[in-house]
């Protein structure tokens, strides 16, 4: 067993629980960059999440994400005119997670994306540019299935009915 990985992966997770009441996060989560991490209401972070966030992650309340999500913030210079295949500064691209969305396990979410609110991000779904409000998408790179009920939606917002307050009584 490796003792260095366990315990910086406790490290990120006590680090942004402690500093962010009502996030949940499971085991085998790592992140880099974690001062760039902005949590702005209830998460769930499933296990075994990896996130770079050189660029910017923004989460808004009522948030889960399944086992093994990525977000990553940047991208190398492939046009870089000192080296091959890429060189110079990284390229950084903020990610933002609107209120009440759901990502699917072995989800993706890459440079300069917008999650729109009451978004699905389906399993294993490539995010490579943003999803429209209360859209549910998959795929590699992904495409628009279909759309929230959005009288539903909007009525269950308004009674306050949130999974992760039900869940965790938070």
């Amino acid at each position: 067993m490796k003792i260095l990985p366990i315990l910086n992966s406790y490290f990120v997770r006590y680090k942004l629980q402690n500093n962010n009441k009502g996030v949940v996060i499971k085991h085998g989560f790592n992140a880099e960059f974690i001062e760039n991490i902005i949590f702005k209401g209830t998460c769930y972070v499933g296990p075994n999440a990896y996130w770079s966030a050189k660029g910017g992650i923004e989460i808004g309340n009522n948030v889960i994400f399944g086992p093994r999500s990525i977000i990553w913030t940047y991208n190398h210079n492939y046009m870089s005119s000192e080296f091959i295949p890429y060189g110079g500064e990284d390229i950084l691209g903020k990610v933002i997670i609107e209120d009440n969305v759901w990502i699917g396990i072995n989800s993706i979410i890459l440079p300069n994306v917008t999650v729109g609110e009451g978004a699905i991000i389906g399993a294993n779904t490539v995010v490579t540019k943003n999803v429209p409000k209360l859209a549910i998408v998959g795929g590699n790179p992904f495409r628009i299935i279909k759309y929230r009920d959005k009288d539903l939606y909007y009525k269950l917002k308004s009674e306050k009915k949130f999974y992760l307050n039900y869940k965790y009584n938070i």
